[in-house]
C-alpha cells in the first residue's frame, strides 16, 4: 500500500510539473516575442536617428517640425507648409525612390490633377496622390502589426529600396518639448514681435513648427535631449491610446485637465487619431510633448488642433522607447518624474511658467527641452537605458542583425539588406527589411562589396 501511494504521489508530481511547464512555456514564448518586437522597434528609432544625423551633416540643420511649399490656398497646388521631418529625411532613410516621387512634379492619370514639387497638403486623398499612402516600413513599429497584409515578397532587380507598404500611419513622433501653448501653430512670413517672442519662449523642443533647429541649439547636450519617441497610431492594437480628446477648456494652463477628462464623463474625440498621417508634421499627427507622463491620454483645447497636449505612447509594457539627440535609444518608464501637471508650460502670459524657467514637468520635461539648463547629469539612472548599438554615435556598425550596406558601382545607390546567396555565380540575392528580394548582377556592386559577398557565400557553403 505504501509503495502504491509512493508511485501515485510520484506520478502526480510528474503530472503537476508537466502542467506547470506547459503553462509557463507559452508565457516565455510570448515574452520573447515581445522582447523581439521591442528590439525591432528600437532599431527603427536608431535608423531614424542615423537619418537625422546624416541630414544634419548634409545641411547643417535638422528639418523643421513643419515645412514645405506655401503661397497657394489650393490643397492640390501646395502642401501649405505642413510636411513633417519624416518627409525630409527620406533620402537618408533608404527611400530615394519615394523621395523622388514627392520632390518632382507629377500628375494623376485618372483625374488629370497636376501636383507640384513636394506634393499637395498631407491630408490630400492618398488614392489620388499615391506617395502619401506609401509610408516607409521604417516608420511603423512591428508591435503595430503589418502595414499591409499577405502577398509574396516582391523581387526588385536593382538596389533601390522598395516604396512603402501602403500605409498612411506612422508610429514615431517628433519631440516638441515641454511647451503647452499653441505648439501646433504654423507661422510663415514676417511675424510681429509679440508672436515671434511667444513662439521662441514656448517652443523648447528638438522640433518646432515652421523653424529648423541646429545641433548647436541643444545647449542642454544632445545626450540629454529627446528627439523622437513612439506613439500608438490609428488602426493599431490599442485604439484607446491613439484617440485624441477635443475641446478641453483651459488645457494649456492646466494639462492635468486632459487626465481628468479622460478618466470621467464622456469625452469627445477627434475623427482622426495619433500618427494618422506620416507626412504631416503637426504635433497632433506626428509630434508629442514631454508634459504628461508616457502612455497618458492626448487632448486639444477649445482652440482646436493648434493647441494640443499630445503624449508619447506604445504597446510595450510599462513605458516607451525614445530616441535621444545623440542617437541613443532608451526606455522611459511610465512612472518617470513628470513634475506638476496642474501648472502651465513655459509661455508669455499670466498662468504660465516664466520664459527661461526650468521645466515644471520634472525629469520628463527636462529631457524634452533642448536649452533650459535643467540639471539631468546622472538622472538617467532614474530610467532604464536600453542601448541598441555599441555606442550612440557609432552609426557605422550595423544596428540590425545580419544587415549590411551594399553600393551600386555606377549610380552609388545604397541598400541596407541581408545577404542571401550568389545565384548562378553571377547574381546576388539580398533581402530588404521590408521583405522584398533584390536580385542584381554581382559585378554591378562596388569591388569591396563583391569580395564581401563571395566571402559570405563561401562561409555559408554556397556555390561550390
Amino acid at each position: 500500500m505504501n509503495n502504491q501511494s509512493a508511485r501515485f504521489a510520484s506520478a502526480l508530481a510528474i503530472i503537476v510539473c508537466v502542467a506547470l511547464t506547459l503553462m509557463l512555456v507559452p508565457k516565455a514564448i510570448i515574452k520573447q516575442r515581445d522582447l523581439a518586437r521591442s528590439s525591432a522597434c528600437a532599431n527603427n528609432l536608431k535608423m531614424i536617428g542615423l537619418a537625422f544625423h546624416n541630414y544634419h551633416s548634409a545641411y547643417k540643420q535638422l528639418p523643421a517640425g513643419t515645412g514645405g511649399t506655401t503661397g497657394n490656398d489650393d490643397p492640390a497646388k501646395s502642401n501649405q507648409g505642413m510636411l513633417g521631418p519624416l518627409v525630409g529625411i527620406l533620402p537618408f532613410a533608404e527611400q530615394q525612390a519615394l523621395w523622388e516621387q514627392i520632390s518632382n512634379p507629377s500628375m494623376d492619370a485618372k483625374s488629370g490633377t497636376v501636383f507640384p514639387s513636394m506634393g499637395p497638403i498631407p491630408l490630400f486623398d492618398e488614392t489620388v496622390y499615391k506617395p502619401w499612402s506609401r509610408g516607409p516600413d521604417l516608420y511603423r513599429c512591428p508591435d503595430a502589426g503589418p502595414a499591409k497584409a499577405g502577398g509574396a515578397a516582391p523581387v526588385i532587380h536593382s538596389l533601390e529600396a522598395p516604396l512603402g507598404s501602403g500605409t498612411v500611419h506612422a508610429n514615431y513622433v517628433a519631440c516638441y518639448g515641454d511647451g503647452t501653448f499653441m505648439q501646433g501653430e504654423i507661422a510663415f512670413g514676417n511675424l510681429t514681435n509679440d508672436v515671434a517672442q511667444r513662439r521662441m519662449a514656448s517652443n523648447r523642443g528638438a522640433f518646432m513648427t515652421s523653424k529648423e533647429m541646429k545641433f548647436r541649439d541643444f545647449l542642454d547636450g544632445l545626450s540629454n535631449t529627446i528627439m523622437f519617441s513612439e506613439t500608438v497610431a490609428g488602426g493599431d492594437q490599442n485604439p484607446q491610446k491613439s484617440q485624441i480628446i477635443r475641446d478641453v477648456v483651459g488645457l494649456s494652463k492646466v494639462p492635468a485637465l486632459c487626465l481628468r477628462t479622460a478618466s470621467k464623463g464622456q469625452p469627445q474625440f477627434w475623427s482622426f487619431n495619433r500618427g494618422a498621417r506620416w507626412c504631416d508634421g503637426r504635433p497632433v499627427y506626428t509630434g508629442f510633448q514631454t508634459v504628461l507622463p508616457p502612455n497618458s491620454p492626448s487632448c486639444t483645447s477649445e482652440l482646436g488642433i493648434d493647441d494640443p497636449i499630445v503624449s508619447a505612447s506604445s504597446t510595450h509594457a510599462g513605458g516607451v522607447q525614445v530616441l535621444m539627440a545623440d542617437g541613443a535609444v532608451v526606455f522611459i518608464s511610465d512612472s518617470i518624474d513628470a513634475g506638476d501637471s496642474t501648472k502651465g508650460g513655459v509661455a508669455i502670459g499670466e498662468g504660465y511658467s516664466r520664459p527661461g524657467d526650468q521645466s515644471p514637468y520634472g525629469l520628463w520635461g527636462a529631457l524634452g527641452s533642448r536649452a533650459s539648463k535643467e540639471i539631468v547629469d546622472g538622472a538617467r539612472r532614474d530610467f532604464v537605458a536600453v542601448q541598441t548599438g555599441q555606442s550612440p554615435l557609432n552609426f557605422s556598425a550595423p544596428s540590425r542583425a545580419n544587415l549590411s550596406v551594399w553600393t551600386d558601382r555606377k549610380t552609388k545607390t545604397r541598400l541596407r539588406a541581408e545577404f542571401l546567396e550568389i545565384r548562378d555565380k553571377n547574381t546576388i540575392r539580398l533581402k530588404h527589411s521590408s521583405g522584398s528580394i533584390h536580385e542584381v548582377p554581382l559585378q554591378s556592386l562596388e569591388p569591396a562589396d563583391v569580395y564581401r559577398a563571395i566571402e559570405m557565400d563561401v562561409l555559408r557553403g554556397g556555390n561550390k
